[in-house]
């Protein structure tokens, strides 16, 4: 049976995402089949919040941002009643989150806000069936693992323990977005942190993550016992696309079909983004990420570290896949 198109609008701290899912006979559900069928608007709304309350010029970009995919929706079909919308750490600390419902209620959309626990089992949903199907075309998974979706404005860090049981052990919501520890911690444009920028922002990564008892257990020096970890988020995809471009290695042959970034690659990579030609590359690729690509990369490679993981599967799955999954 031929079931609509949908759209799914994920307004975060850094972009507003519109992205088409369409039914998927094969598979038995919805799917985003290209990246034709999405529009990312970087609107960096964190940047208008001060002191919890989100400006009037951020309640005018947020208009515009919704404007923009409502109109890329109706050029694909997709009308607003057959649109869901939400919200994550962008709006959830924001005291005047009624005030950004109107403005999306205003363009024709009722924009739902996703508490920390609700988008940790979207992200967990999301991820297990991308790794489900790709263990159907020949990859292994582990278990257990770890696995952080970062966003602009937060990272939510899961701990899990049985993917069969869908258990997850613990998870946070922690303010480790790349927007957001840029924000605090990097001087300039963001562009080229310095080494002792990025000294800090893994200082300030470990701390945080250390608030997780399963990752405050983990010895650095017994890494055969280093858990998995699994990545997702707009900022690993933009590498990703640039280590392509750049013709280093995103795969693992021992898994075939899944992409695999490894750590030492992470290392080098932060000279390479912080030069004059990586800066150059990033702005003419990945221009919206100027500013927090180097950042992104470092809160990877620091709790990659801390972990003891050699390397990280990128997942493109995550909190919209899992939306769907949980609430379409």
């Amino acid at each position: 049976m031929r079931k609509d198109a949908i759209g799914i609008i994920d307004t975060g701290s850094n972009t507003v995402l519109g992205v088409i899912f369409r039914w998927d006979n094969k598979k038995n559900c919805y799917r985003c089949f290209s990246l034709d069928d999405g529009l990312t608007v970087h609107a960096g709304l964190i940047r208008y919040v001060q002191d919890s309350v989100m400006s009037a010029e951020g309640l005018r970009v947020l208009e515009s941002a919704l404007g923009q995919i409502r109109a890329f929706f109706a050029e694909h079909d997709v009308q607003p009643a057959d649109v869901k919308c939400f919200a994550t750490a962008s709006l959830r600390g924001v005291t005047n989150f009624n005030e950004a419902a109107e403005v999306a209620e205003n363009i024709g959309y009722h924009l739902e806000l996703l508490s920390g626990e609700e988008e940790a089992a979207c992200d967990f949903e999301g991820m297990l069936q991308e790794m489900d199907w790709l263990e159907q075309d020949g990859a292994s998974f582990p278990e257990q693992g770890v696995a952080l979706d970062m966003g602009g404005g937060s990272g939510q860090l899961l701990c899990f323990t049985s993917r069969k049981d869908k258990t997850l052990a613990d998870f946070r919501s922690m303010p480790i977005g790349c927007l957001a520890v840029k924000k605090r911690l990097v001087s300039g444009d963001g562009s080229a942190p310095s080494d002792a920028e990025l000294q800090e922002i893994n200082s300030f990564i470990r701390s945080q993550i250390e608030q997780i008892p399963m990752i405050a257990s983990l010895s650095e020096t017994a890494l055969e016992n280093a858990p998995a970890f699994f990545v997702m988020g707009g900022t690993v995809k933009a590498i990703v696309r640039l280590f392509e471009r750049l013709g280093w290695p995103v795969s693992d042959p021992s898994c075939p079909g899944s992409v695999t970034l490894q750590a030492k690659d992470l290392q080098k990579s932060l000279e390479y983004f912080r030069s004059v030609d990586g800066i150059a590359m990033v702005q003419k690729y990945e221009a919206g990420r100027r500013g927090t690509l180097v950042t992104g990369i470092q809160i990877l490679l620091s709790i990659c570290q801390r972990v003891g993981a050699s390397q990280m599967t990128v997942l493109q799955s995550g909190v919209r896949e899992g939306y769907v999954l949980r609430h379409c």
